[in-house]
């Protein structure tokens, strides 16, 4: 492992987290004892806000992942509290998205919510010169970004057209790579369109955009994929300006624009589960993706898009299952053990499915007499799944580890070392997207980590060989 350079990489110059985030982990775990949940929620989002404010007055370290990992806590636990104040001035029955959530255990939940995400944050802050070998490759060569670009939108164009693109031969890690090369790609080049003042490249950022928009309405089962290319065309633009005035300028009006209209359509989307033109035409002919609601069915189903990202059901759950049946002592986690066996070795491996396999222990799922599969995917939460495996000690141990861990992931990126540096915006952005959701799923998300971070790192191998190829001298850069 290698130490992160000072500056632009690592985490924060100053300690000063440290001593916030255990004032704050004293404070959960008095408070837990004289509050509800709702009010615990409001003192985590009092503690995100401060870290966010800290981050965005230090001039030096840029963007940076602890920074959005906090501000996507914050988002995350004010859904949580705008659900519980409705939950207990409605009741359930408002609310047939998460009738399985547990209300008598709702403070217990936001506690293992609070203290979890504390500890991650400590990790991160404890580990802020920690780094993973670094993965940065930077592409200056203008005919390879150009062909960066046109390999980028024949993908996107192939896949709107119907063509399947038969990518067996390749591993999973370089899979997700090409997956990430399309909506990443948006932030690169709009970042080099910022840093640059590239016209080119703005043409370039704002093209991929509208194909990948265009796409996700034709074809995007559910919602996310809609807005997701929007957002990293701006996401890249404001990095690539280098300083957080631009968000506060008239720049970020087309964004503000985009996430109305999409919040405004999402319950008529949620409400279908299908693609979206189908979702407004409600044709009979939309295909395997299509599901008629009724109107109970739609009632039953609602829920807008800070509904949705609400997790204190499942956090409640995890409570219950433990009072329930005891701590799981790994059982919970112990499909990932299947992830260490090449599916060369074991053909028949089976998908490790951890939402499933919660889902169905909860009582939010069957079993599909068609697929013979679960029917519904429920995540843990990184702290759920420690707790409702190895207790409070697990909490302690294995989200300072999983903070850690992601730190010295986000530091081998060397995100702000150059706006060229391609392999650290397409990693350093895959984690800042998943950042912002507050790493919502479970364990099996440190199979994706370690697959494409070990990718990144021979592809820098690779491209160390071909450096004279795909970069040139910084005096010969337009």
């Amino acid at each position: 492992m290698a130490a992160a350079p000072s500056g632009e990489a690592s985490f924060t110059s100053k300690s000063k987290f440290v001593g916030l985030d255990i004032a704050f982990l004293v404070l959960y775990i008095a408070l837990s004892a004289v509050v509800d949940g709702a009010t615990l929620s409001v003192v985590l989002i009092v503690h995100c806000f401060f870290r966010v404010a800290a981050d965005m007055r230090s001039k030096k370290r840029g963007v940076n992942m602890t920074t959005v990992f906090s501000a996507g806590i914050a988002l995350i636990t004010f859904a949580n509290l705008n659900f519980i104040n409705k939950v207990n001035s409605n009741g359930i029955k408002e609310y047939y998205i998460y009738s399985y959530i547990v209300r008598d255990r709702i403070l217990e939940g936001s506690t293992l919510w609070a203290v979890g995400n504390t500890f991650i944050f400590l990790g991160m802050d404890l580990s802020r010169k920690f780094s993973f070998p670094r993965i940065d490759v930077e592409i200056t060569n203008p005919k390879v970004l150009d062909n960066i670009f046109r390999f980028v939108m024949g993908f996107i164009l192939l896949s709107l057209s119907g063509t399947m693109i038969n990518f067996g031969f390749i591993t999973g890690g370089f899979q997700k790579i090409l997956v990430l090369l399309n909506l990443m790609g948006i932030m690169f080049f709009a970042r080099l369109w910022a840093a640059e003042n590239s016209i080119k490249y703005r043409n370039y950022a704002i093209a991929l955009t509208v194909l990948q928009t265009v796409g996700a309405l034709l074809t995007s089962y559910l919602r996310s994929e809609l807005v997701t290319p929007a957002l990293s065309l701006f996401a890249g633009f404001f990095i690539g300006k280098g300083s957080i005035k631009y968000v506060f300028s008239y720049r970020v009006v087309p964004l503000l624009v985009v996430m109305v209209v999409f919040s405004v359509l999402f319950n008529t989307l949620s409400a279908s589960r299908s693609h979206f033109i189908n979702a407004f035409t409600q044709e009979k002919e939309a295909g395997p993706g299509y599901v008629d609601l009724s109107a109970q069915e739609r009632l039953e189903q609602r829920g807008g898009a800070l509904e949705r990202s609400s997790n204190i059901a499942q956090l409640s759950n995890v409570i219950r299952l433990v009072e329930d049946n005891g701590y799981y002592k790994g059982r919970a986690s112990l499909p990932l053990a299947y992830a260490l066996i090449p599916r060369a070795v074991w053909p028949d491996k089976p998908s490790i499915e951890l939402g499933a396999w919660f889902a169905l222990e909860i009582g939010a799922a069957t079993i599909s007499s068609y697929t013979g599969r679960a029917n519904n995917s429920i995540n843990m939460t990184i702290p759920g799944e420690l707790y409702l495996d190895f207790g409070w000690l697990g909490v302690l141990i294995g989200c300072i580890l999983f903070g850690a861990i992601v730190g010295g992931f986000w530091n081998a990126s060397h995100f702000n070392s150059s706006p060229y540096n391609i392999t650290g915006v397409l990693w350093g952005g895959y984690l800042m997207q998943l950042a912002i959701f507050g790493f919502g799923s479970d364990l099996q998300l440190m199979v994706s980590f370690f697959s494409t971070y070990i990718t990144f790192f021979i592809i820098k191998k690779i491209a160390s060989s071909y450096e004279g190829i795909i970069s040139r001298p910084a005096m010969a850069r337009k």
